[in-house]
């Protein structure tokens, strides 16, 4: 179990690359969302440790994407990817309870997390159902570059199919 301390180096290495990323970390019950982003500004980390947050789901062809609106412009989108799972993995996950999801936010240039953030998504069970549906998925990466080619963030947000606001 990694300790993630504000100010220190992010504790999984293979993601202190030097670039921008943002990726679903599965956990045993849902996922993390790490952000990483060069020259973070003073308003878009005051937007992620304080601001109004709003994460919606939207899905594609069995491929659920989390979106997080930190308000002002500053979103992203991640889609969530278990087909790599085994059975037992698999659905352990899928029979999870929780809806806990952890963000972080980490500088990309040096590997120092900014700042950390809780929440609870309240569509954590329609979020399952559909990653469900990923058994023996082939061409993950592929069918997501072709859905970001045709949503923007932007348009995930006005259709996703579920959203829960954090004030």
């Amino acid at each position: 179990m990694e300790a993630y301390h504000v100010g220190k180096l992010f504790p999984i290495e293979q993601y202190c690359t030097g670039r921008e990323l943002n990726v679903a970390l599965p956990t045993d019950g849902l996922f993390n969302v790490l952000m990483s982003l060069k020259k973070i500004s003073r308003k878009e980390r005051k937007l992620f440790k304080n601001g109004k947050l709003t994460a919606y789901l939207f899905e594609k062809k069995d491929i659920p994407f989390l979106i997080l609106d930190f308000g002002e412009g500053f979103s992203i989108d991640i889609s969530i990817d278990i087909s790599r799972f085994d059975d037992e993995t698999r659905q352990a996950w899928i029979d999870s309870e929780t809806n806990a999801v952890v963000i972080f936010l980490v500088e990309a240039t040096t590997g120092i997390l900014e700042s950390i953030r809780l929440i609870g998504i309240g569509f954590a069970d329609q979020l399952r159902e559909i990653c469900a549906r990923q058994r023996g998925e082939t061409r993950f990466e592929e069918r997501v570059g072709l859905i970001h080619a045709a949503f923007t963030t932007k348009d995930m947000m006005h259709n996703a199919v579920a959203k829960t606001v954090f004030k």
